[in-house]
């Protein structure tokens, strides 16, 4: 089938279900009654003022007083970056990607664990209690307004447990009507279309947005494979990559007319899970197939907000439900992915859940804001008799309560003194945990700003951790217990001109102690499992700088990282005392350079992540890893572009090696190759 008409095509292949859930919704916001006053809440007059730099991103700072970070994607419009690309770029996240480039991807916020790290689009929660952590390449970005990374303190409106980090995803809201098609073709057989339309429906104030994607990869690449046997270099030979491509589809539907807000959104993921590389795909071999892993995933949201006197309050319901399919036997035979060769098993999990939000003003000091929250959520499991022997479940659910109230305190007349504490209380089941943060901001003249943050936290073991997934995930050994600890961080943010330019200076030091740190442990390339670590400790520094010319832009962040498990050494356990903690690089960078162009922009990019372990004995390590990138954008006119790229320049993939003895011992491949360098090209319309 011609590539042009795979747009069109998957149009029709789209489920009707949540278009049938959202209409209803929309007939009932339009049959809400009569439209009220909203009045949204607003930075304080004099912060907005103080700004030195009169900008959009000059005010990202007051989004929370502890540290954050925001990305607009529209400024890379066409380079065909998907989520975690983006954030490879904010300093103190790690991207863990497992299974190659394009394969499952998490977050590690400030040396967290992935689970500790809570993703929102849209106000609408994107974990579930059946996965360890979100998979971040399953979620578009093409129709994203902007990502917002929360590090540190994690303010009121984030519920989940989330200490680790947040990443709010907020979808595009555009002001006029407009409609917009993206298509793009690169490297390795990849296809992408985005279609999306804005309009005014529904009465005064009423807007909708909506947008279809869909994105194939057929993933088959050439590289070097040394046979599994490191020691040998006579066998070595030139492998193909096969089995290693995705096809995605998502629906994105969106109304508000400043009361009310309906949501749906649905996404569907076929993915290819190929086995572990070394000694495999032999020229003139028939090659044993991987695995295929499909989700299906629909999320629903209605709500409402609205002000009474002088409190402004909001409620919201949800309701998610998502699909996981693995299944190993592909043709005549059967895939040996994951522990004891599982070969087919099937996750349905549903969750519907309502949220309370009010904020207002006491007294002349105070600016109070309270979220409380509930959610079920249940887990069906099907699964072939190697599952069953694995200890897996077919059926759990969970119930969770969450209580935040926080307090905004402004300690001196000018407003530029801040004190913000807050509490929560957080219920899972039948165990619950109190925890609460503190933060202080404090700002000198227009320029200086000074963060400080200290708090408690608690996360409770979800479904995913205990019990596996039914593939390459064993079930844990014994029942977890819930982790506990504490963070600190304190920062300085200068915002003026140097050398004739705009700039932003931040500079962040933080540290995290936990007890019971749940830890991903690898005890095979094909599997592994999750467990209790006693203690660990992770200390560092962010900086992140910006620079903008009148032709130029320059941005750089950096991050240094030390995470060690602080577990006792124990003669009757495994412990690894002192050990680095997995997946956490103690160096990493990036940096781009713009020059913009009348009719146009071209850009370098360099991004580098130090040598780190994938396991928790400090027996496997990856080397560093340094990428080129250039690209250059070219309007046509001014509702018509032109994207061209080039990713991994200098086609370094295939120079990335492991130890699996550390620092020593002979260098190996890695157990999944990933493409090198890599051709884009992106043609953006408006209508």
């Amino acid at each position: 089938m011609p590539r042009e008409f795979k747009l069109i095509c998957c149009v029709r292949a789209v489920s009707c279900r949540p278009l049938i859930v959202f209409a209803a919704f929309m007939a009932l916001a339009f049959c809400a009654g009569p439209n009220q006053a909203y009045a949204a809440v607003e930075l304080p007059e004099e912060l907005v003022q103080s700004t030195a730099v009169n900008d959009e991103a000059a005010l990202d700072k007051y989004l929370s007083p502890g540290t954050v970070t925001v990305i607009r994607p529209g400024e890379r419009e066409g380079e065909q970056r998907s989520l975690p690309d983006l954030l490879e770029d904010v300093p103190g996240l790690r991207i863990v990607r497992v299974r190659g480039r394009h394969g499952y991807a998490v977050a590690s916020v400030r040396g967290s664990t992935s689970s500790q790290v809570a993703v929102y689009a849209d106000g609408v929660l994107m974990n579930l209690g059946s996965e360890a952590a979100v998979d971040l390449s399953a979620i578009p970005v093409d129709s994203v307004e902007r990502i917002e990374v929360y590090r540190g303190y994690v303010p009121v409106q984030f519920g989940a447990q989330s200490m680790g980090g947040v990443i709010n995803i907020v979808t595009k809201n555009p002001k006029k009507p407009q409609t917009s098609l993206s298509l793009g073709v690169g490297s390795f057989g990849r296809f992408k279309g985005v279609l999306s339309h804005a309009a005014a429906i529904g009465g005064p104030g009423g807007k909708f947005f909506g947008s279809l994607g869909f994105e194939s990869y057929n993933g088959d690449f050439k590289y070097w494979n040394d046979n599994g046997t490191p020691y040998n270099d006579a066998d070595d030979y030139d492998g193909k990559r096969e089995s290693n491509g995705f096809d995605n589809t998502d629906l994105l539907l969106k109304w508000e007319n400043g009361i009310w807000k309906a949501r749906a959104s649905w996404s569907r993921k076929n993915r290819d899970l190929a086995l572990v590389a070394p000694g495999l795909d032999k020229p003139d071999v028939i090659q044993r197939p991987g695995a295929l892993l499909d989700t299906d995933r629909l999320d629903l949201s209605l709500g409402r907000s609205q002000t009474s006197g002088s409190v402004d309050w909001s409620w919201e319901i949800q309701y998610t439900e998502q699909n996981r399919e693995y299944d190993s036997r592909r043709g005549n035979s059967i895939s040996p992915i994951g522990g004891m060769n599982v070969t087919k098993s099937e996750y349905d999990a549903v969750r519907a859940g309502i949220s309370l939000a009010s904020s207002w003003t006491w007294g002349e000091r105070h600016f109070m804001e309270f979220l409380a929250e509930y959610s079920d959520e249940s887990l069906n499991v099907d699964g072939d008799i190697l599952f069953e022997y694995l200890g897996g479940i077919s059926k759990y659910s969970r119930s969770d309560w969450n209580f935040n109230l926080q307090d905004t305190i402004t300690l001196d007349r000018a407003g530029t003194f801040l004190a913000t504490p807050s509490i929560r209380w957080h219920k899972l089941d039948d165990e619950d945990h109190f925890t609460w943060q503190i933060a202080l901001t404090k700002e000198f003249a227009p320029a200086w700003m000074i963060k400080t943050t200290y708090g408690t936290y608690a996360r409770s073991p979800n479904l995913y951790e205990r019990y596996g997934d039914g593939a390459f995930i064993l079930p844990a050994e014994r029942d977890l217990m819930w982790e506990t600890g504490t963070q600190f961080d304190v920062g300085v943010i200068w915002t003026g001109v140097a050398v004739n330019a705009d700039t932003t200076v931040s500079l962040t030091g933080f540290k995290r102690d936990s007890e019971n740190l749940i830890e991903f442990g690898v005890e095979s390339p094909r599997y592994g499992r999750y467990s209790n670590i006693a203690k660990a400790e992770v200390k560092g520094v962010e900086l992140e700088t910006s620079l903008a010319w009148e032709k130029w832009d320059l941005t750089f962040s950096g991050t240094w990282i030390d995470g060690k498990n602080m577990t006792p050494d124990d003669p009757g356990a495994v412990r690894f005392y002192g050990k680095t903690l997995p997946n956490r690089p103690e160096w990493s960078g990036a940096m781009r350079l713009t020059r913009k162009f009348r009719k146009g922009s071209a850009f370098v990019e360099y991004q580098h992540v130090g040598e780190n372990y994938a396991d928790s004995s400090e027996k496997v390590l990856f080397d560093a890893r340094d990428v080129f990138n250039i690209g250059m954008k070219y309007d046509l006119s001014p509702t018509t572009h032109v994207i061209l790229g080039v990713d991994d320049v200098f086609n370094q993939a295939d120079e990335w090696r492991m130890r699996p003895d550390g620092q020593n011992g002979p260098t190996r491949m890695l157990w999944y190759p990933v493409e090198g360098r890599t051709f884009y090209l992106t043609l953006n319309m408006e209508f």
